[in-house]
Protein backbone atom coordinates (compact mmCIF):
# COMPACT_ATOMS: atom_id res chain seq x y z
CA UNK A 1 0.00 0.00 0.00
CA UNK A 2 2.82 2.67 0.14
CA UNK A 3 3.50 5.01 -2.56
CA UNK A 4 7.37 4.46 -2.66
CA UNK A 5 9.03 5.74 -5.88
CA UNK A 6 5.77 7.22 -6.61
CA UNK A 7 5.56 11.17 -7.33
CA UNK A 8 2.21 13.37 -8.08
CA UNK A 9 2.99 15.26 -11.34
CA UNK A 10 1.36 17.27 -14.12
CA UNK A 11 -0.38 20.80 -14.85
CA UNK A 12 -3.09 19.59 -12.36
CA UNK A 13 -0.87 17.29 -9.84
CA UNK A 14 -3.15 14.71 -11.24
CA UNK A 15 -0.36 11.70 -13.20
CA UNK A 16 1.53 9.73 -10.75
CA UNK A 17 5.37 9.58 -11.99
CA UNK A 18 7.45 6.56 -11.04
CA UNK A 19 11.28 7.07 -10.74
CA UNK A 20 13.59 4.21 -9.16
CA UNK A 21 17.47 4.62 -8.54
CA UNK A 22 18.97 1.70 -11.02
CA UNK A 23 21.44 -0.40 -9.00
CA UNK A 24 25.12 0.86 -10.16
CA UNK A 25 26.00 -3.11 -10.77
CA UNK A 26 22.88 -2.43 -13.36
CA UNK A 27 23.43 0.77 -15.25
CA UNK A 28 25.74 -0.96 -17.77
CA UNK A 29 22.97 -3.35 -18.97
CA UNK A 30 19.51 -0.89 -18.00
CA UNK A 31 21.59 1.67 -19.95
CA UNK A 32 21.08 4.46 -17.54
CA UNK A 33 20.92 5.63 -13.74
CA UNK A 34 17.29 6.24 -13.12
CA UNK A 35 14.05 4.79 -15.04
CA UNK A 36 11.70 7.88 -14.91
CA UNK A 37 8.44 6.87 -16.54
CA UNK A 38 4.63 8.42 -16.43
CA UNK A 39 2.62 5.67 -15.70
CA UNK A 40 -0.30 7.98 -17.54
CA UNK A 41 -3.16 7.19 -14.36
CA UNK A 42 -4.58 9.16 -11.94
CA UNK A 43 -5.28 5.81 -10.10
CA UNK A 44 -2.92 5.07 -7.27
CA UNK A 45 -3.72 1.45 -8.01
CA UNK A 46 -2.69 0.96 -11.34
CA UNK A 47 0.64 3.53 -10.47
CA UNK A 48 1.64 1.38 -7.83
CA UNK A 49 0.80 -2.06 -9.70
CA UNK A 50 3.16 -0.11 -12.95
CA UNK A 51 5.54 0.45 -10.19
CA UNK A 52 5.83 -3.51 -8.95
CA UNK A 53 6.52 -4.32 -12.32
CA UNK A 54 9.66 -2.36 -12.75
CA UNK A 55 11.11 -2.83 -9.10
CA UNK A 56 10.36 -6.50 -9.97
CA UNK A 57 12.18 -6.66 -13.23
CA UNK A 58 14.79 -5.04 -11.06
CA UNK A 59 14.79 -7.31 -8.44
CA UNK A 60 14.89 -10.22 -11.30
CA UNK A 61 18.12 -8.56 -13.27
CA UNK A 62 19.96 -8.32 -9.46
CA UNK A 63 19.42 -11.74 -9.31
CA UNK A 64 20.65 -12.78 -12.38
CA UNK A 65 23.77 -10.31 -12.26
CA UNK A 66 24.41 -12.85 -9.58
CA UNK A 67 25.93 -15.12 -12.18
CA UNK A 68 28.22 -12.30 -13.18
CA UNK A 69 27.70 -9.19 -15.07
CA UNK A 70 29.81 -10.80 -18.31
CA UNK A 71 26.70 -13.83 -18.15
CA UNK A 72 24.13 -11.25 -18.04
CA UNK A 73 25.47 -9.49 -20.67
CA UNK A 74 25.77 -12.26 -23.23
CA UNK A 75 22.37 -13.58 -21.92
CA UNK A 76 21.15 -9.92 -22.49
CA UNK A 77 22.95 -9.96 -26.60
CA UNK A 78 21.65 -13.88 -27.36
CA UNK A 79 19.50 -14.43 -30.29
CA UNK A 80 21.51 -11.05 -32.15
CA UNK A 81 22.19 -11.74 -35.56
CA UNK A 82 25.95 -11.45 -36.43
CA UNK A 83 26.00 -8.44 -38.33
CA UNK A 84 24.12 -6.31 -35.71
CA UNK A 85 26.70 -8.02 -32.78
CA UNK A 86 29.46 -6.36 -35.28
CA UNK A 87 27.74 -2.85 -35.56
CA UNK A 88 27.45 -2.90 -31.45
CA UNK A 89 31.01 -4.11 -30.56
CA UNK A 90 31.69 -0.90 -33.31
CA UNK A 91 30.14 1.60 -31.14
CA UNK A 92 31.57 -0.07 -27.54
CA UNK A 93 35.19 0.06 -28.86
CA UNK A 94 34.52 3.09 -30.44
CA UNK A 95 33.56 4.64 -26.86
CA UNK A 96 36.32 2.69 -25.56
CA UNK A 97 39.14 4.57 -27.87
CA UNK A 98 37.42 7.65 -27.39
CA UNK A 99 38.05 7.21 -23.56
CA UNK A 100 41.72 5.65 -24.37
CA UNK A 101 43.26 6.76 -27.83
CA UNK A 102 46.62 5.55 -26.75
CA UNK A 103 45.55 1.92 -26.92
CA UNK A 104 47.69 -0.23 -28.70
CA UNK A 105 50.12 2.67 -29.86
CA UNK A 106 54.00 2.29 -28.90
CA UNK A 107 53.96 5.79 -27.46
CA UNK A 108 51.60 4.27 -24.51
CA UNK A 109 53.65 3.98 -21.86
CA UNK A 110 52.38 4.01 -18.41
CA UNK A 111 49.39 5.98 -19.54
CA UNK A 112 46.40 3.93 -17.86
CA UNK A 113 44.18 1.16 -19.65
CA UNK A 114 40.73 0.02 -19.70
CA UNK A 115 39.63 -1.75 -16.39
CA UNK A 116 38.13 -4.87 -16.21
CA UNK A 117 34.53 -3.15 -15.34
CA UNK A 118 35.21 -1.09 -18.52
CA UNK A 119 36.18 -3.78 -21.08
CA UNK A 120 33.50 -6.82 -19.73
CA UNK A 121 30.85 -5.81 -22.37
CA UNK A 122 33.27 -5.71 -25.19
CA UNK A 123 34.19 -9.32 -24.28
CA UNK A 124 31.29 -10.37 -23.84
CA UNK A 125 30.23 -9.26 -27.48
CA UNK A 126 33.92 -10.82 -28.76
CA UNK A 127 32.50 -14.19 -27.02
CA UNK A 128 29.97 -13.96 -29.00
CA UNK A 129 31.23 -13.18 -32.25
CA UNK A 130 34.10 -15.64 -32.06
CA UNK A 131 33.24 -18.12 -29.16
CA UNK A 132 36.53 -17.83 -27.28
CA UNK A 133 36.03 -16.97 -23.45
CA UNK A 134 39.19 -15.03 -21.69
CA UNK A 135 40.00 -17.29 -18.62
CA UNK A 136 39.10 -14.20 -15.94
CA UNK A 137 35.50 -14.84 -16.78
CA UNK A 138 35.24 -18.94 -16.36
CA UNK A 139 32.59 -19.28 -13.83
CA UNK A 140 33.05 -19.19 -9.92
CA UNK A 141 31.50 -21.54 -7.33
CA UNK A 142 28.86 -18.77 -6.91
CA UNK A 143 28.46 -17.91 -10.54
CA UNK A 144 28.00 -21.48 -11.49
CA UNK A 145 25.50 -21.76 -8.49
CA UNK A 146 23.24 -18.95 -9.35
CA UNK A 147 23.19 -20.32 -12.88
CA UNK A 148 22.45 -23.40 -11.92
CA UNK A 149 19.19 -21.99 -9.75
CA UNK A 150 17.74 -21.05 -13.26
CA UNK A 151 17.60 -24.24 -14.91
CA UNK A 152 16.68 -25.97 -11.49
CA UNK A 153 13.77 -25.74 -9.62
CA UNK A 154 15.05 -25.79 -6.16
CA UNK A 155 13.36 -25.32 -3.15
CA UNK A 156 14.61 -22.32 -0.69
CA UNK A 157 16.01 -25.03 2.01
CA UNK A 158 18.09 -26.56 -0.91
CA UNK A 159 19.36 -23.13 -2.31
CA UNK A 160 20.24 -22.24 1.40
CA UNK A 161 22.22 -25.58 1.94
CA UNK A 162 24.40 -24.40 -1.46
CA UNK A 163 25.30 -21.45 -0.19
CA UNK A 164 26.75 -22.34 3.00
CA UNK A 165 28.66 -25.16 0.95
CA UNK A 166 30.16 -22.34 -1.05
CA UNK A 167 30.79 -20.09 1.43
CA UNK A 168 32.69 -22.41 4.18
CA UNK A 169 34.99 -23.83 0.59
CA UNK A 170 35.73 -20.13 -0.43
CA UNK A 171 36.98 -19.56 3.34
CA UNK A 172 38.80 -22.32 3.86
CA UNK A 173 40.72 -21.52 0.64
CA UNK A 174 41.08 -18.04 1.35
CA UNK A 175 39.46 -16.90 -1.76
CA UNK A 176 36.37 -14.10 -2.43
CA UNK A 177 35.19 -16.50 -5.50
CA UNK A 178 37.38 -19.59 -6.29
CA UNK A 179 37.19 -20.06 -10.47
CA UNK A 180 35.89 -23.81 -10.36
CA UNK A 181 37.83 -24.79 -13.17
CA UNK A 182 40.92 -24.32 -11.13
CA UNK A 183 39.67 -27.00 -8.06
CA UNK A 184 41.57 -29.62 -7.72
CA UNK A 185 41.02 -32.97 -6.20
CA UNK A 186 43.35 -32.30 -3.29
CA UNK A 187 41.73 -28.86 -2.55
CA UNK A 188 38.59 -31.50 -1.47
CA UNK A 189 40.32 -33.40 0.44
CA UNK A 190 42.05 -31.27 2.30
CA UNK A 191 38.66 -29.14 2.53
CA UNK A 192 37.06 -32.49 4.18
CA UNK A 193 40.10 -33.22 6.67
CA UNK A 194 39.35 -29.52 7.67
CA UNK A 195 36.12 -30.04 8.26
CA UNK A 196 36.63 -32.97 10.43
CA UNK A 197 39.08 -31.85 12.36
CA UNK A 198 38.79 -27.94 13.09
CA UNK A 199 34.73 -27.73 13.17
CA UNK A 200 31.60 -29.00 15.16
CA UNK A 201 29.76 -30.04 12.08
CA UNK A 202 27.89 -33.41 12.05
CA UNK A 203 29.28 -35.92 9.35
CA UNK A 204 25.73 -35.85 7.87
CA UNK A 205 25.99 -31.82 7.47
CA UNK A 206 29.86 -32.51 6.09
CA UNK A 207 28.45 -35.06 3.21
CA UNK A 208 25.80 -32.52 2.43
CA UNK A 209 27.90 -29.51 1.79
CA UNK A 210 30.32 -31.92 -0.69
CA UNK A 211 27.03 -32.90 -2.71
CA UNK A 212 26.00 -29.92 -3.14
CA UNK A 213 29.28 -28.20 -4.35
CA UNK A 214 29.08 -31.72 -6.46
CA UNK A 215 25.89 -30.46 -8.01
CA UNK A 216 27.49 -27.38 -8.32
CA UNK A 217 30.63 -28.49 -10.24
CA UNK A 218 28.66 -30.55 -12.57
CA UNK A 219 26.71 -27.66 -13.84
CA UNK A 220 29.99 -25.80 -14.25
CA UNK A 221 31.41 -28.64 -16.59
CA UNK A 222 28.05 -29.12 -18.82
CA UNK A 223 29.23 -25.65 -18.96
CA UNK A 224 33.11 -25.37 -19.66
CA UNK A 225 33.38 -28.80 -20.49
CA UNK A 226 35.84 -29.86 -18.11
CA UNK A 227 37.61 -33.47 -18.79
CA UNK A 228 38.49 -34.38 -15.38
CA UNK A 229 36.38 -36.45 -12.61
CA UNK A 230 34.14 -34.06 -10.12
CA UNK A 231 36.68 -33.55 -6.97
CA UNK A 232 33.94 -33.37 -4.71
CA UNK A 233 32.83 -37.55 -5.86
CA UNK A 234 33.89 -40.52 -3.92
CA UNK A 235 34.57 -38.55 -0.69
CA UNK A 236 34.47 -41.37 1.51
CA UNK A 237 32.49 -39.81 4.64
CA UNK A 238 30.89 -41.90 6.80
CA UNK A 239 26.75 -41.19 8.06
CA UNK A 240 25.06 -42.66 10.08
CA UNK A 241 22.51 -45.13 8.92
CA UNK A 242 19.61 -43.54 10.56
CA UNK A 243 18.50 -40.20 11.18
CA UNK A 244 17.83 -39.00 14.92
CA UNK A 245 14.16 -39.16 15.71
CA UNK A 246 12.35 -36.59 17.06
CA UNK A 247 10.36 -36.86 20.31
CA UNK A 248 6.42 -36.56 19.93
CA UNK A 249 4.82 -33.61 22.63
CA UNK A 250 3.46 -33.67 25.61
CA UNK A 251 0.21 -31.35 25.09
CA UNK A 252 1.04 -29.55 28.30
CA UNK A 253 4.43 -28.39 26.77
CA UNK A 254 3.10 -27.40 23.19
CA UNK A 255 0.42 -25.17 25.02
CA UNK A 256 3.48 -23.40 26.86
CA UNK A 257 5.38 -22.65 23.88
CA UNK A 258 2.05 -21.53 22.26
CA UNK A 259 1.53 -18.88 24.98
CA UNK A 260 4.69 -17.22 24.58
CA UNK A 261 3.39 -16.63 20.89
CA UNK A 262 1.91 -12.82 20.47
CA UNK A 263 0.20 -13.19 17.06
CA UNK A 264 -2.42 -15.20 16.61
CA UNK A 265 -0.95 -16.08 12.83
CA UNK A 266 2.01 -17.93 14.51
CA UNK A 267 -0.69 -19.67 16.73
CA UNK A 268 -2.33 -20.77 13.89
CA UNK A 269 0.58 -22.67 12.08
CA UNK A 270 0.86 -24.97 15.42
CA UNK A 271 -3.04 -25.49 15.21
CA UNK A 272 -2.83 -26.44 11.61
CA UNK A 273 -0.27 -28.84 12.05
CA UNK A 274 -1.97 -30.10 15.33
CA UNK A 275 -5.54 -31.11 13.89
CA UNK A 276 -4.14 -31.92 10.04
CA UNK A 277 -0.87 -33.35 10.60
CA UNK A 278 0.48 -30.44 7.80
CA UNK A 279 4.56 -30.27 7.66
CA UNK A 280 5.63 -26.86 7.98
CA UNK A 281 5.99 -26.09 4.80
CA UNK A 282 2.44 -26.86 4.15
CA UNK A 283 0.44 -25.45 6.64
CA UNK A 284 2.28 -22.29 5.18
CA UNK A 285 1.10 -23.19 2.02
CA UNK A 286 -2.48 -23.22 3.15
CA UNK A 287 -4.17 -19.13 1.58
CA UNK A 288 -7.20 -17.70 2.54
CA UNK A 289 -8.85 -19.88 -0.65
CA UNK A 290 -7.62 -22.99 0.42
CA UNK A 291 -10.37 -22.40 3.70
CA UNK A 292 -14.21 -23.68 2.15
CA UNK A 293 -17.44 -25.24 2.75
CA UNK A 294 -17.81 -28.28 1.12
CA UNK A 295 -21.23 -27.93 -1.64
CA UNK A 296 -21.93 -31.45 -1.56
CA UNK A 297 -21.71 -31.88 2.18
CA UNK A 298 -21.93 -28.72 3.54
CA UNK A 299 -18.71 -29.47 5.63
CA UNK A 300 -15.93 -26.82 5.92
CA UNK A 301 -12.26 -27.94 4.49
CA UNK A 302 -8.95 -26.92 4.27
CA UNK A 303 -6.95 -27.67 0.51
CA UNK A 304 -3.04 -28.91 1.32
CA UNK A 305 -0.84 -28.86 -1.13
CA UNK A 306 1.80 -31.16 -0.51
CA UNK A 307 5.90 -29.74 -0.06
CA UNK A 308 7.97 -30.20 -2.41
CA UNK A 309 9.63 -33.50 -0.80
CA UNK A 310 6.31 -35.24 -0.79
CA UNK A 311 5.73 -33.94 -4.68
CA UNK A 312 8.87 -35.15 -5.67
CA UNK A 313 8.51 -38.73 -4.13
CA UNK A 314 5.02 -38.98 -5.43
CA UNK A 315 6.49 -38.33 -9.03
CA UNK A 316 9.19 -40.95 -8.40
CA UNK A 317 6.71 -43.39 -7.69
CA UNK A 318 3.54 -42.05 -9.92
CA UNK A 319 4.75 -40.14 -13.09
CA UNK A 320 1.40 -40.13 -13.87
CA UNK A 321 0.48 -37.70 -10.35
CA UNK A 322 -0.77 -34.25 -10.86
CA UNK A 323 1.07 -33.24 -7.96
CA UNK A 324 -0.12 -29.59 -8.21
CA UNK A 325 -3.50 -30.34 -8.54
CA UNK A 326 -3.18 -33.44 -5.86
CA UNK A 327 -4.12 -31.57 -2.56
CA UNK A 328 -5.73 -33.74 -0.02
CA UNK A 329 -8.60 -32.38 1.32
CA UNK A 330 -9.37 -32.40 5.43
CA UNK A 331 -12.12 -31.56 7.16
CA UNK A 332 -11.65 -29.01 10.00
CA UNK A 333 -12.02 -29.84 13.57
CA UNK A 334 -14.87 -28.34 15.47
CA UNK A 335 -11.49 -26.08 17.63
CA UNK A 336 -10.00 -24.90 14.50
CA UNK A 337 -13.17 -23.89 12.35
CA UNK A 338 -12.86 -20.50 13.74
CA UNK A 339 -9.29 -19.19 13.56
CA UNK A 340 -9.23 -20.37 10.27
CA UNK A 341 -12.39 -18.81 9.25
CA UNK A 342 -11.06 -15.64 10.96
CA UNK A 343 -7.72 -16.11 8.65
CA UNK A 344 -9.78 -16.41 5.36
CA UNK A 345 -12.15 -13.16 6.02
CA UNK A 346 -9.04 -11.33 7.18
CA UNK A 347 -6.82 -12.62 4.12
CA UNK A 348 -3.44 -11.23 5.18
CA UNK A 349 -1.48 -14.54 5.06
CA UNK A 350 0.88 -15.72 7.28
CA UNK A 351 3.25 -13.51 9.69
CA UNK A 352 6.11 -15.41 8.62
CA UNK A 353 5.77 -17.06 5.14
CA UNK A 354 8.86 -19.31 4.62
CA UNK A 355 9.64 -22.59 6.45
CA UNK A 356 13.27 -21.46 7.27
CA UNK A 357 11.39 -17.82 9.52
CA UNK A 358 9.29 -19.70 11.37
CA UNK A 359 11.15 -22.63 11.97
CA UNK A 360 13.25 -20.44 13.75
CA UNK A 361 11.12 -18.60 15.33
CA UNK A 362 9.38 -21.50 16.57
CA UNK A 363 13.17 -22.69 17.85
CA UNK A 364 13.14 -19.28 20.01
CA UNK A 365 10.19 -19.57 21.73
CA UNK A 366 10.55 -22.69 22.79
CA UNK A 367 13.54 -21.79 24.70
CA UNK A 368 11.26 -19.19 26.37
CA UNK A 369 9.51 -22.29 28.29
CA UNK A 370 11.92 -22.94 31.09
CA UNK A 371 11.11 -25.81 32.60
CA UNK A 372 13.80 -27.76 35.12
CA UNK A 373 12.10 -30.93 34.79
CA UNK A 374 11.40 -31.52 31.25
CA UNK A 375 13.63 -29.69 29.01
CA UNK A 376 11.97 -28.62 25.85
CA UNK A 377 15.90 -30.15 23.23
CA UNK A 378 15.91 -30.20 19.87
CA UNK A 379 14.70 -33.60 19.71
CA UNK A 380 11.14 -31.40 20.48
CA UNK A 381 10.65 -29.64 17.49
CA UNK A 382 7.65 -28.30 14.99
CA UNK A 383 7.79 -31.78 13.07
CA UNK A 384 7.33 -33.86 16.15
CA UNK A 385 3.79 -32.65 16.07
CA UNK A 386 2.96 -34.81 13.03
CA UNK A 387 3.86 -37.20 14.81
CA UNK A 388 1.49 -36.60 17.68
CA UNK A 389 -1.20 -36.99 15.15
CA UNK A 390 -0.15 -40.24 13.94
CA UNK A 391 -0.14 -41.18 17.90
CA UNK A 392 -3.70 -39.34 18.19
CA UNK A 393 -5.50 -40.99 15.60
CA UNK A 394 -3.51 -44.89 16.42
CA UNK A 395 -5.02 -43.97 20.67
CA UNK A 396 -8.68 -43.28 18.88
CA UNK A 397 -8.55 -46.16 16.84
CA UNK A 398 -9.16 -44.63 13.71
CA UNK A 399 -8.63 -46.81 10.63
CA UNK A 400 -5.44 -46.53 8.79
CA UNK A 401 -6.53 -45.87 5.69
CA UNK A 402 -8.44 -42.83 6.87
CA UNK A 403 -6.00 -41.72 8.80
CA UNK A 404 -2.97 -42.05 6.36
CA UNK A 405 -5.26 -39.91 3.94
CA UNK A 406 -5.46 -37.29 6.69
CA UNK A 407 -2.06 -36.80 7.79
CA UNK A 408 -1.00 -37.23 4.16
CA UNK A 409 1.05 -40.97 5.01
CA UNK A 410 2.34 -43.00 1.90
CA UNK A 411 1.57 -46.44 2.67
CA UNK A 412 2.40 -49.76 0.70
CA UNK A 413 0.79 -49.92 -2.44
CA UNK A 414 -1.34 -46.60 -2.22
CA UNK A 415 0.63 -43.79 -4.78
CA UNK A 416 -1.77 -41.08 -4.37
CA UNK A 417 -2.32 -40.23 -0.66
CA UNK A 418 -3.52 -37.39 -1.57
CA UNK A 419 -6.71 -36.47 -2.84
CA UNK A 420 -10.12 -36.04 -2.73
CA UNK A 421 -12.07 -38.36 -0.38
CA UNK A 422 -15.02 -39.26 -2.40
CA UNK A 423 -12.28 -41.46 -4.04
CA UNK A 424 -12.47 -43.49 -0.73
CA UNK A 425 -13.56 -41.49 2.43
CA UNK A 426 -16.62 -39.48 2.80
CA UNK A 427 -16.23 -36.23 4.08
CA UNK A 428 -19.10 -37.02 7.02
CA UNK A 429 -16.93 -39.90 8.40
CA UNK A 430 -13.13 -37.70 7.96
CA UNK A 431 -14.36 -35.36 9.89
CA UNK A 432 -15.70 -37.82 12.76
CA UNK A 433 -12.20 -39.25 12.77
CA UNK A 434 -10.75 -35.77 12.51
CA UNK A 435 -12.98 -34.37 16.08
CA UNK A 436 -11.50 -37.37 17.57
CA UNK A 437 -7.95 -35.11 17.84
CA UNK A 438 -7.58 -33.87 21.22
CA UNK A 439 -7.69 -30.25 21.67
CA UNK A 440 -4.62 -28.49 22.01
Amino acid sequence: MDNKYLTLKGRNKDTWYIQVRVPKNLQKVVKKPFIKQSTKSSDIKEARKQRDEIVGQLKSLEERNAQGEFKLLVDNYLGIDKDKLLEIQEQVTDGLRAEYPWIGHPEQGDLPIPTDAEMVEADALSYLITGKMKDKYKLTLTQAMAQNWRYSDYSDKTKSSHKKAVERFNKFLNSKDFQVGSIERYHALEFKLHLEQNSKLANGTISRHFTDLGVIWNYARGSERYTYENPFAKHGIKVKASRESYAAWDIDDLRKVVATMKDERDKLVVYLAWYTGARLGECLSVRPEDIYKDNKSGIWVVSIKPDRAIEDYMNKIDASAKTENARRIVPIHDALLNPLKNFKIEGKGWKRKLPNSYSNYFGRQKKLVKDPVNTLTKHYCFHSIRHNVATNYENANVKESISARLVGHSTVGATMTYGYYSEGVEFEEALEAVNKLPVL
